[in-house]
């Protein structure tokens, strides 16, 4: 082997370690539909590094200027959801995720390209008019029906120490679950502090210390003691046998919280996998918490995120609201 060789192995090697599974998973998913898009735009497999062309295709294609044989032969392919324009925030993430893929690569990067920028942000402007889907929040009322479909099974137990290990330390994200593990699980009077290791707003890995207490703690308890564990993935997958996988995904823990809303007669397509991270923010502002509080638990790092949530949640409290009854 090489030394240039062995470099670049050594290089690919240390950004695959410093890149989150759950993060390797989304740039897998927007690869693949970027190459599916290419394929069956232009009949062929992109070539790296593609065009700034290509790039300003994607965008308006996806801004309803696809052709309807291409748009419906995506759908009917698994690829894409329904017919039309995506979202700008959708279109986003998948140029994000070209733009790394060229970056790992050092290659001349198209999406930096200031025609792309340009375009980009007039969409913005033009789209401005939107409406954001906001998907509904998990509050307490809700966490609490939920936390009552859960049984004494096995089953049950790992759902509810989810849920309220989820709401409860910070509304956390379904990757921050996903990746708790036991090593990093400490007791302390009335609970635990985990740590968690990495996150979407901590890509250092520096790392944040959250307290799991009350109820949160007792179910966390509750979960260890039935299923044994000493160390690794905090939670598991559980095949029909009661047996454990080794760890979970997030998309496991999103299905989860899914079927239990359907339980309780909710809508599963209302919420989100931010669900139960908005409801931690909405309880938090009811009850009057600072909001430099809640992030401080959470891990927000940009207020303006943050008190977006706070707003939403004050809005039907606002005393001027009835000035005439």
């Amino acid at each position: 082997m090489t030394r240039t060789s062995q470099l670049q192995q050594d290089y690919a090697a240390l950004l695959a370690a410093g890149t989150a599974q759950s993060t390797k998973r989304a740039y897998a998913r927007d690869m693949a539909y970027f190459t599916a898009w290419h394929q069956q735009v232009f009949h062929r497999k992109p070539r790296y590094p593609v065009s700034v062309n290509t790039v300003i295709r994607f965008i308006l294609d996806h801004n309803g200027k696809m052709k309807p044989a291409d748009d419906q032969a995506l759908i009917n392919a698994g690829r894409k959801k329904k017919p039309g324009a995506i979202t700008l925030r959708s279109i986003r993430r998948y140029l994000s995720s070209l733009s790394i893929h060229h970056n790992e690569r050092g290659i001349q990067n198209p999406v930096s390209d200031q025609q792309v920028r340009l375009l980009l942000r007039r969409a913005q402007r033009a789209r401005a008019t939107e409406r954001p889907h906001q998907k509904a929040a998990i509050t307490a009322d809700i966490l609490n029906e939920l936390i009552a479909t859960c049984d004494d099974s096995l089953r049950g137990k790992r759902d509810r120490a989810i849920l309220l290990v989820g709401f409860a330390s910070g509304g956390r994200r379904r990757s921050e679950l996903a990746n708790m593990q036991i090593e990093d699980l400490a007791r302390v009077n009335h609970g635990y502090v985990i740590k968690l290791r990495a996150s979407k707003t901590d890509q250092a890995g520096e790392g944040q210390e959250v307290p799991i207490l009350g109820k949160a703690a007792i179910a966390l308890k509750n979960w260890l003691l039935a299923s044994g564990l000493r160390s690794g993935p905090l939670f598991r997958g559980i095949l029909p046998s009661d047996s454990l996988n080794d760890a979970i995904c997030g998309r496991t823990i999103n299905r989860i919280i899914k079927t239990r809303l359907l339980l309780i007669g909710q809508n599963p397509d209302l919420f989100g996998a931010h669900s139960l991270r908005s409801g931690f923010f909405t309880e938090a502002a009811r009850k009057g918490a600072a909001l430099g509080d809640a992030m401080a638990l959470s891990g927000h790092k940009d207020t303006k995120v943050a008190s977006g949530y706070y707003r939403r949640a004050l809005l039907l409290d606002n005393p001027v609201n009835q000035l005439i009854k």
